[in-house]
C-alpha cells in the first residue's frame, strides 16, 4: 500500500478607530509533554521501523507529529515519519510528483502508506523522508525577527529556495508551507544552504500562520483556504525573508484579527517591516512578492530575472479610496467597504437593520462612489429575498452582503469561512471533530458559491466543475438512502479523505482495494457486524469508482434481506473481478454467516438442501464471483418460482374442493337424499346389468338345443 514603496500613513479615525498599536507580547508557559505511554517500534513494508517512542518536536507540524525511523537494505539509514491525523486529508495525490523530484535542498521522501501504529490502536497514514533537514532555522513563527544580513540570506536561502519553486512548479505542486519554522540548517549553524521541510502530511496551508498567508486567504479557517497557487507560495516566501530580515517585529502582541487589519490598511510590506529600511535588490524583491495586488505581485520568472540581475521596480500598492463620509456600525466608523464586510457578522441584527433600511446601500452610492460595489450590494440583497422573514434569514443576508462589499475574501456564514476549493477539508474535519454540521448543509443549500463566482473580478479555471460539485451536493442532500444524504457529499467535495465508517474505524481505507484487505482482517475477529456494508461505505464507494457499487444501490437500500445480502456479495466480487485481487477466504467464510435469507428465497426444500452442499464447498474458497454465479443463478430462480406458482395452485384446487364438499355436509336432508339417490341408482344399474347377462346366457342356450 506504499506511495510513495512607503505608503500613506493610515488613517486611524475610520476604522481604524481600535488600537492598533503594538502590545506587549503575551508569556505564557509551555505546554506539558503529553504522552499516551507506548514507547516501541512500528515496522513500515519489512524494512522501515519507526520508533514510536522517539518523537522528532522540531519536524512537528501542528497536529502531524514526527517520529524517528531507521531503514534497512536499500532504505537509507537515517529517517523521521510523519504520522497523519485522521480529520485531516494527506496530500496523497501530490506523493507521486514529489519522489521524481530530486533536490539537494529538499528532503527526499523514501515511502508513503499506511502503518500500522500501535500507540493508537489503529492503522495511520504516513510519509516517511530521509532525515536530512537537521535544525529549524526560526522555532518561533510569529514573533521577533532574525536580523539576518541581505548577503547571506541571498546565497543561502533565496537560491535554494527559488530552485525548489522550480522544481515543484514542474510537478504540479504547491508547497503550501513557507515559513521560518519549516527552513533548517541542515545540522550546520550558519550554513551554505538552507533545506526546505515537507509539505504532503496535511492540507496545503493547514498549518500556516495567519501572518505568512495572504490577507484574504489569511481570512480563512486553516482548513477551508484550499489550494494556494504558486504566487501564494511566494507571499510567503516573501513573508519569510521579511522575518529573517527585519530587527524588530511590529506586529508584536496583535491578534491574527488586528494583524490582518493592518496590512490592509498599511499593505504587506509596511505592515511587515514596519521601520526597518532596506535597500537595492534585496528591497526590490520584498515589495515585488509582498505586492498585495495578486496581478502586482512578482511570478516565479520575474524572481528569476531579478536572480540574474536584471533591476525591476515594483510597482506602488495603490491605496484604495476612502468614503467621503465614514458609515457607523456597531460603535465603529468605515470609509472601506471591505473592512465593513469583515464587521458585519459582530452584530447581525444592526446589519440586519441597516440593510433593510436602505442606509448601507445609500453609503455605497452618495459617499463611496463605486457603481460597481453598489450594483453586486443591490443583488445580493434581492437574492436574500423572503421580505426580510424567515429561519436564518439575517445569516444569508450578511453573507451575501459581505461578498458583495468585499469579493476577493472568503465566503463567511456563521462560523464557517472558506474558499469554495476549501470547503471539502474544511467539511471533512468538521464531521469527524463532530462540530455542527448543519451550518455546512445550510451553506450548501443557500447557493453562496454560485454568488461567490458571479461576484469575482478575476478570472476563476473550470467554473462549470465549481458549479457543478456543489449542484452534486445539493442533490445528494435531498436523498435519504445508503450511498446519497451528507455522506456522499463528504466524498463527493473531499475526494482524498479516507473512509470514516466506523465499521473500519481501526483501518485506513482510501480506496475500494484497500477496503477489501481491511474486510479480510475483520473477518478473523470474533466480534465482526452482521454486515458489510453501511451509509459511509456505500458512498466512499460510489465516490472512488461507482462501476463497483452503483448497479447494485437499488438492492442494497431494498428491505428484502436476501437482495441485501446479494448486493453485498456482488459488489464485493466486482471489485475483487475488476482490480484483479487474490482470493479473500476470510470474506467468503463471512458471507457464510449472514447468506441464510439467501436460502429462504428458494421453496423448494431439496433444492434448498442441495444448494447449501454446493455452497460449503466454496466456503472457504475465497473466490466470491463463484458465491454470485452459485446463488444468482436466474434459472434456477425461475424453476424453483413456477413450480411453486403450480404447488400453489393444486394446492388451492384442493382447497377450493373442500370448501364444497364441507359445505355440501352441512344439510343433512339433503345429504340423505342424495346419497339414497346416489344408492338407488347405483342398486338399479347392478340389476339392470344382472338381468341382461342372464337374458343373454339363456338366449344362447336355448339357440344351442335347436
Amino acid at each position: 500500500m506504499s506511495d510513495i514603496s512607503v505608503q500613506d500613513e493610515p488613517d486611524n479615525k475610520a476604522k481604524g478607530a481600535k488600537d492598533l498599536s503594538p502590545k506587549p507580547a503575551d508569556v505564557t508557559k509551555p505546554p506539558k509533554a503529553v504522552t499516551n505511554g507506548f514507547a516501541g517500534d512500528c515496522v513500515f513494508n519489512d524494512s522501515i521501523t519507526v520508533n514510536a517512542g522517539s518523537p522528532l518536536a522540531r519536524y512537528n507540524k501542528g497536529p502531524i507529529k514526527a517520529f524517528s525511523a531507521v531503514g534497512r537494505d536499500k532504505a537509507p539509514a537515517k529517517l523521521f515519519a510523519m504520522i497523519c491525523d485522521d480529520s485531516l486529508s494527506p496530500r496523497v495525490n501530490k506523493a507521486s510528483n514529489y519522489v521524481a523530484i530530486i533536490n539537494p535542498s529538499l528532503p527526499r521522501l523514501v515511502a508513503s502508506g499506511v502503518i500500522d501504529w500501535a500507540p493508537a490502536g489503529k492503522e495511520k497514514y504516513c510519509y516517511i523522508y530521509e532525515d536530512i533537514l537537521g535544525n529549524p532555522v526560526m522555532a518561533d513563527d510569529t514573533k521577533g525577527g532574525m536580523a539576518m544580513k541581505p548577503e547571506y540570506v541571498t546565497s543561502a536561502i533565496i537560491r535554494p529556495l527559488i530552485n525548489i519553486f522550480l522544481d515543484l512548479r514542474d510537478r504540479d505542486i504547491t508547497h503550501g508551507n513557507i515559513r521560518p519554522s519549516n527552513l533548517f540548517d541542515g545540522g550546520i549553524k550558519n550554513g551554505e544552504k538552507v533545506f526546505l521541510g515537507e509539505c504532503l502530511s496535511l492540507p496545503a496551508s493547514y498549518n500556516q500562520p495567519a501572518l505568512y498567508e495572504t490577507i484574504d486567504r489569511g481570512m480563512c479557517h486553516p482548513a477551508g483556504r484550499g489550494k494556494p497557487m504558486m504566487e501564494d507560495d511566494l507571499y510567503s516566501f516573501g513573508v519569510t525573508l521579511a522575518v529573517l530580515l527585519r530587527h524588530i517585529d511590529p506586529l508584536v502582541g496583535l491578534s491574527d484579527e488586528d494583524m490582518i487589519e493592518r496590512k490592509m490598511v498599511e499593505g504587506s510590506y509596511m505592515a511587515l517591516l514596519g521601520k526597518d529600511r532596506f535597500s537595492g535588490a534585496i528591497l526590490e524583491l520584498l515589495r515585488g512578492l509582498l505586492h498585495d495586488d495578486e496581478d502586482q505581485r512578482w511570478t516565479l520568472d520575474d524572481v528569476l530575472v531579478w536572480m540574474d540581475g536584471r533591476r525591476l521596480s515594483p510597482k506602488q500598492a495603490s491605496r484604495k479610496p476612502n468614503a467621503s463620509r465614514a458609515f457607523n456600525f456597531n460603535h465603529e466608523k468605515y470609509l472601506r467597504p471591505e473592512f465593513l464586510a469583515r464587521d458585519l457578522s459582530k452584530n447581525l441584527g444592526e446589519a440586519k437593520k441597516l440593510i433593510d433600511s436602505g442606509d448601507m446601500e445609500q453609503w455605497l452610492m452618495r459617499s463611496l462612489e463605486d457603481k460597481e460595489t453598489t450594483e453586486r450590494f443591490q443583488k445580493a440583497v434581492l437574492l436574500s429575498g423572503e421580505g426580510g422573514v424567515g429561519t436564518g434569514y439575517a445569516e444569508r443576508l450578511i453573507t451575501r452582503c459581505s461578498m458583495a462589499l468585499y469579493p476577493q475574501g472568503p465566503i463567511e456564514y456563521k462560523s464557517i469561512s472558506v474558499y469554495p476549493d476549501g470547503i471539502g477539508a474544511a467539511f471533512t474535519e468538521a464531521y469527524i471533530q463532530k462540530k455542527d454540521i448543519q451550518t455546512y448543509v445550510d451553506f450548501f443549500n443557500a447557493y453562496f458559491v454560485s454568488q461567490w463566482v458571479d461576484v469575482q473580478q478575476r478570472a476563476i479555471s473550470d467554473i462549470s466543475a465549481l458549479i457543478s460539485r456543489f449542484d452534486g451536493a445539493r442533490a445528494f442532500l435531498r436523498q435519504i438512502s445508503m450511498g446519497a444524504g451528507i455522506e456522499k457529499c463528504l466524498y463527493w467535495l473531499n475526494p482524498e479523505i479516507h473512509c470514516l465508517s466506523e465499521k473500519l474505524q481501526k483501518y485506513h481505507v482510501r480506496s475500494p482495494e484497500d477496503m477489501m484487505e481491511a474486510f479480510e482482517k475483520i473477518s478473523k475477529l470474533p466480534n465482526k457486524p452482521a454486515y458489510f456494508f453501511d451509509r459511509h461505505i456505500a458512498a466512499f464507494l460510489s465516490t472512488k469508482d461507482r462501476q463497483n457499487i452503483d448497479p447494485y444501490l437499488h438492492e442494497l437500500n431494498d428491505p428484502a434481506p436476501y437482495k441485501r445480502v446479494m448486493a453485498e456479495i456482488k459488489t464485493l466480487a466486482t471489485i475483487q473481478k475488476r482490480s484483479r485481487m487474490p482470493l479473500f477466504p476470510g470474506i467468503t467464510a463471512w458471507v457464510f454467516e449472514n447468506v441464510d435469507p439467501v436460502y429462504e428465497r428458494f421453496h423448494d426444500r431439496e433444492f434448498r438442501a442441495e444448494l447449501k452442499k454446493k455452497a460449503d464447498r466454496l466456503k472457504d474458497s475465497g473466490d466470491i464471483g463463484k458465491l454470485v454465479t452459485l446463488f444468482d443463478d436466474q434459472k434456477q430462480y425461475q424453476t424453483d418460482t413456477s413450480n411453486f406458482r403450480k404447488s400453489m395452485r393444486y394446492y388451492y384446487d384442493l382447497e377450493e374442493e373442500k370448501k364444497r364438499l364441507d359445505k355440501e355436509f352441512e344439510d343433512e336432508t339433503s345429504i340423505g337424499v342424495s346419497i339414497g339417490g346416489q344408492m338407488a341408482t347405483l342398486i338399479a344399474s347392478i340389476l339392470s346389468g344382472i338381468i341382461i347377462v342372464v337374458t343373454l346366457f339363456m338366449g344362447y342356450n336355448g339357440a344351442s338345443l335347436f
